[in-house]
């Protein structure tokens, strides 16, 4: 069992964040969906999307691991593309935001 992980965020997100997590779990049910297609066009796209935006929120980890989904996809390369999806996954799982005032 994972345990959770507390991510600070500007309070200034408080108001967008659900529905950026709401879109982001949207998207992963689409990237496994891919996954298992083996559609590396779909799977280029919800890593470039995942790269892009997660430092924006807060979310580094995001970022990271959807760079390296869309590396994979762009090679056409499957190796770790399974298991970084399924690290969104625990990622979305067992986080929990904590909004703070940042300057």
């Amino acid at each position: 069992m994972s345990k959770k992980m507390v991510i600070q965020v500007d309070a200034d997100l408080e108001a967008i964040m659900p529905r950026y997590l709401e879109i982001r779990w949207k998207e992963l049910l689409e990237l496994e969906g891919a996954v298992g297609d083996r559609d590396f066009d779909q799977i280029r796209m919800l890593g470039h999307k995942l790269k892009g935006t997660g430092s924006a929120y807060g979310l580094d980890e995001l970022s990271r691991l959807g760079a390296l989904i869309e590396e994979r996809a762009v090679e056409k390369e499957m190796e770790d593309v399974p298991e970084s999806a399924a690290s969104v996954r625990t990622f979305l799982e067992n986080l929990e935001v904590e909004y703070v005032e940042m300057d």
